[in-house]
């Protein structure tokens, strides 16, 4: 498979996002997801310098994707189907630093406090997602939004957005915790026209759940190949922790390169 490239998570690496740039440079990354910050995760990317500095960042390496993680800990919406008044504001300023930076997705997870199980919390985060849709659409951006949903609820709820900017993304770690089968998710979300072609790619939790894949060293799983062909891919992010195990970083972006084929790394 040629012309894979293979990104590294900074929120994986460092909160200091020049750090976290030095050192995916130095495993061998192509490129670096940023996040936008808050709460854990570092200064939010709107703090007066933040954004020079990661502008500084994304001069040395590409930065195709800025994900706002902080979502999560907010919530995209509350159990009545409420969205926090801190929520629009937070994926606006996230949707005005992608576009300065030249980001071409903006990443919107909904995991913990944004999971959409129930009708309430599903009917609001629709709500939150069509309205930044309609933005991220109109900066010329990708809305790439990821949840723990199997591909035909994924699906689902991307029909209830409508928003021709939405795509899902496609985590092997986190569908197998939920129990869902990434290489179907795969096939049945690309098939709908909604795949984001930037695979995430990591272990999953424990415990390990069957059937896809059994557990191996590394991020990287025997059927990685055929899931690359079966999701198109254009790239993958390696998104293990390398806060705690960063000598793993270099290690998983050689798997995914072994598995996007021998093409690859000639035409880095």
């Amino acid at each position: 498979m040629a012309r894979l490239a293979v990104a590294a998570p900074q929120w994986r690496i460092s909160t200091d996002r020049t750090a976290a740039a030095r050192a995916a440079a130095a495993a061998g990354a192509d490129q670096l997801h940023l996040d936008f910050g808050g709460a854990h995760r570092g200064p939010p990317l709107g703090e007066p310098g933040r954004l020079r500095e990661a502008a500084a960042v994304a001069a040395d390496l590409p930065v195709p994707v800025l994900a706002v993680n902080h979502v999560n800990d907010l919530g995209l919406a509350d159990d009545r189907g409420a969205v926090p008044p801190a929520v629009p504001d937070l994926l606006a300023r996230a949707l005005d630093c992608a576009h300065r930076l030249g980001a071409r997705v903006l990443h919107v997870p909904a995991f913990r406090r944004s999971l959409p199980l129930t009708g309430a919390r599903r009917h609001g985060v629709v709500g939150v997602l069509r309205a930044l849709g309609e933005q991220v659409r109109d900066a010329g951006l990708t809305l790439a939004f990821e949840s723990p949903l199997d591909a035909g609820e994924s699906v689902a709820l991307a029909r209830e957005v409508d928003c021709p900017a939405l795509r899902l993304v496609l985590d092997t770690g986190n569908l197998l915790d939920a129990g869902a089968d990434p290489s179907r998710f795969a096939r049945t979300v690309l098939a709908a026209g909604l795949l984001q072609p930037d695979l995430h790619v990591k272990d999953p939790g424990p415990p390990v759940r069957d059937p896809w894949p059994p557990p191996a060293p590394g991020a990287v799983r025997d059927g990685l190949r055929e899931l690359l062909r079966e999701a198109a891919a254009r790239s993958v992010l390696v998104e293990n922790d390398y806060l705690r195990a960063p000598e793993r970083l270099r290690t998983d972006i050689s798997l995914c390169r072994r598995a996007a084929g021998p093409g690859d790394k000639e035409e880095r």
